[in-house]
């Protein structure tokens, strides 16, 4: 990487970032710095001996500015490497890190300039009768309210609809909705061929997407379509907080699993993202109080990482890498699948 690329100021434009993700694991970057002999190691000792993380992290960073650019260069291509990507996910496709001759124009980014975005339609499933109550539901719901009207889209929320329901009301969706992206929102109970209505009957993720393909729905042809899908796949536990589930038959008190198995393919259509809150035939899990995990940190994540032009395949990396780390003795893994060609990135729109 060569010198004139500017790296010490790099480091300071995004530094409020770097802070921000570093200081989680200090230890690790300080020693890395050590290792590349970035900093002598009285330096290192001293720099060690900062009981607060973020103040460690700061002054390293403050330090390496003061040693020149060929030191920030250094560190900028450590941040690169991929045992850092691994400890830190939140880097991964970070301008901190981009190639100086890659641009996102290269790569492909989808065009989203539209005021409002699109439609962000929220279907939210907390009533069913027979089967248990979806408690702390509309917690994910009203966050994702507030974070995707904050992102420019108008947003549709719709409670308590039965399989029919829900089929009828995306297929009107797909014959009306417009704009430069279209985001949709599923909470409910779920099993290995699809989610809950709340008459218990299945709507399947082939019926959720579909209104909204190529052949269907000719006014988000080409654009980005993203399904983000709150519930269980399976009944298996990724072994403890207290917990409760989103199957019929429901366990414990504050945390709750959205369950049963949900098998999904890519489809065949372009600009598909699903992004579920768990891997096949796992538990996902829901507090009753503050909402499910999953939902809490991509809500979390966006509002993190959007005004930094973060990628949303990076953000969903680093709501991986959040989620991945709750519990104790209950764990859970978001997995997304993606069929699009190129970058999305959800500005803010600069509303006054």
């Amino acid at each position: 990487m060569a010198t004139n690329s500017k790296n010490r100021e790099r480091i300071r434009e995004h530094k409020v970032f770097l802070v921000e993700t570093l200081c989680e694991e200090a230890d690790v970057i300080l020693q890395h710095a050590h290792q590349e002999k970035l900093i002598t190691p009285r330096e290192y000792r001293n720099l060690k001996d900062v009981v607060n993380r973020e103040k460690m992290t700061i002054d390293l960073l403050d330090k390496l500015m003061s040693k020149g650019e060929e030191t920030c260069c250094n560190f900028v291509q450590i941040l690169g490497n991929a045992d850092i990507l691994e400890t830190y996910p939140s880097l991964v496709g970070h301008a901190i890190i981009a190639h100086p001759g890659k641009t996102q124009e290269q790569i492909g980014q989808y065009t989203i300039t539209q005021i409002p975005r699109g439609t962000c339609v929220i279907i939210n499933n907390v009533h069913f009768g027979s089967m248990k109550e979806r408690e702390g539901s509309d917690e994910d719901q009203k966050s994702l309210d507030r974070v995707f009207s904050w992102l420019g889209f108008t947003v549709l929320v719709h409670k308590d609809k039965t399989a029919a329901q829900m089929r009828d009301l995306l297929k009107d969706l797909g014959r009306t909705v417009n704009g430069d992206c279209f985001v949709c929102c599923i909470l409910s109970h779920g099993r290995s061929d699809g989610v809950y209505g709340t008459d218990k009957n299945i709507v399947s993720v082939d019926e959720i997407r579909e209104p909204f393909n190529g052949s269907n729905c000719r006014n988000l042809a080409g654009k980005p379509k993203l399904f983000f899908i709150q519930a269980c796949r399976g009944s298996n536990s990724h072994n403890v907080v207290r917990v409760q589930a989103d199957d019929p038959e429901g366990a414990e008190s504050e945390l709750e699993v959205d369950a049963e198995r949900m098998e999904v393919l890519i489809p065949v259509d372009s600009d598909f993202l699903i992004a579920r809150s768990t891997i096949d035939r796992y538990y996902s899990f829901r507090d009753t109080m503050k909402g499910s995990w999953f939902i809490q940190s991509l809500c979390k994540q966006l509002e993190t990482h959007c005004p930094q032009g973060t990628d949303i395949q990076t953000i969903l990396l680093a709501v991986n890498h959040d989620v991945s780390r709750e519990g104790v003795t209950r764990k859970q893994m978001p997995v997304h699948e993606v069929a699009m060609g190129k970058k999305l990135i959800l500005h803010v729109p600069n509303v006054q």
